[in-house]
């Protein structure tokens, strides 16, 4: 028994820090900024005239990201926010109404969904019809498996323009009730909850050295905690 477990500090002297893993977390990145909301192809918006309720129109944007109304034809909806296509609207509308005040409401939104992988109970993807917190989305997918779940190194991935941002997230204080700025999540992020450090070397143990020894032979065995 005291052979093996010196030969085991041998091996991995290090057991207690991860067996020297070259993973690392992301640094911990400036707050992210407050999300902003893209029309894309599939969006149902709601274009309303106080003034002119005849025009009223429900349009979902077609796949080539365009809408088509009744006085000013096509226009492009898809990649501009709704108070931008607003502003766009009011101002092809002027040449033709005398009072082209409207206001364009999201309805519904067809990508508006994250997926939530790792430690949690139920991975998958998650509807976000409206503002969604990283923590509302992990609670979403069944919440942590707190047997595992390194609660305070919470990965969110974002795509932007191609790029590729990944943020580290400390949730502790959310979950203890202490004050916090919550963390609004965009249309496809990914939020990955990463396994603790000491199941990591759990894993590593019984992979690597465990089903290598003849404890079942010896008559005896030992446990990690």
């Amino acid at each position: 028994m005291i052979i093996i477990a010196i030969s085991l500090f041998m091996i991995c002297p290090i057991l207690l820090t991860g067996c020297g893993s070259s993973r690392k977390p992301p640094e911990t990145a400036a707050p992210l900024p407050a999300p902003i909301v893209l029309l894309s192809p599939g969006d149902t918006i709601e274009i309303k005239f106080p003034y002119a309720e005849q025009f009223n129109e429900t349009q979902t944007i077609r796949p080539d990201g365009k809408i088509s109304l009744p006085l000013v034809g096509e226009l492009q909806a898809a990649g501009k926010t709704p108070s931008d296509l607003q502003e766009q609207l009011i101002q092809v509308h002027s040449a033709h109404l005398q009072h082209p005040e409207l206001a364009v409401i999201v309805r519904t939104q067809y990508e508006r969904k994250v997926y939530v992988g790792g430690a949690v109970n139920q991975p998958g993807l998650i509807d976000m019809p409206g503002k969604l917190t990283a923590l509302e989305a992990i609670m979403e997918a069944g919440g942590f498996d707190l047997t595992t779940a390194a609660v305070d190194s919470v990965i969110l991935i974002r795509y932007n323009n191609g790029n590729t941002q990944s943020h580290q997230l400390k949730l502790e204080p959310a979950i203890e009730g202490i004050e916090h700025a919550p963390v609004y999540l965009e249309p496809r992020d990914v939020v990955f909850v990463p396994r603790t450090t000491i199941v990591e070397v759990g894993q590593w143990v019984q992979q690597h050295i465990y089903d290598l020894l003849p404890i079942g032979r010896l008559g005896f065995g030992y446990t990690l905690n």
